[in-house]
């Protein structure tokens, strides 16, 4: 039993489900099995633990893609994502979330929060990269638009429909604008 993987577990469903200040630390400490005093060893403040959770989310997430030289890098980035719906649910961004809680009252947390943002677009231009053989920022951008635009469509459409439209018009624009995907 891993104490501290507990309360992060604990932690990010219910900062998920309820938002990051309606979540109380005796909730956490009932969700996780641990004392208040053995959370606050392993993280000792909500900002430290929120800021543990994005850490692991996004290490999670991103060892889930596949190599962006890959050329179906862009088509299984769609696939993940469907299947992190799936797994964790379709209540919009995490990281926007703590964005959207914390931008003004704490900067860190905020800047990591849109540092999984830039990573992600970066990723996603990596790929367009090595799938046209060249750098295309327009393409890239609009694929990145349409990944981000799943999550909100998700909430409309499901989630396979969501991440299968993104998926598709990701790939025309692609193969339309010289890409091999």
């Amino acid at each position: 039993m891993n104490k501290k993987r507990d309360i992060i577990q604990a932690a990010e469903r219910l900062f998920y489900l309820n938002g990051f200040h309606a979540t109380s630390t005796d909730n956490i400490c009932r969700e996780a099995g641990v004392s208040t005093r053995t959370l606050y060893r392993y993280f000792p403040s909500r900002e430290a633990l929120t800021a543990a959770i994005m850490n692991d989310r996004r290490e999670r997430f991103f060892s889930a893609l596949c190599p962006a030289e890959d050329p179906a890098s862009i088509s299984h980035l769609f696939d993940v994502m469907g299947d992190w719906m799936s797994d964790y649910g379709i209540k919009g961004c995490f990281f926007l979330k703590v964005w959207g809680e914390y931008a003004e009252k704490e900067p860190v947390l905020a800047e990591q929060a849109m540092a999984y943002r830039h990573e992600m677009r970066a990723y996603i231009a990596t790929c367009i990269r090595h799938l046209c053989g060249k750098e295309n920022p327009p393409l890239a951008d609009a694929v990145w638009t349409l990944f981000e635009g799943t999550l909100t469509t998700a909430l409309v459409m499901g989630a396979p429909a969501a991440c299968e439209a993104g998926k598709r018009a990701s790939l025309h624009l692609i193969h339309s604008l010289g890409g091999h995907p």
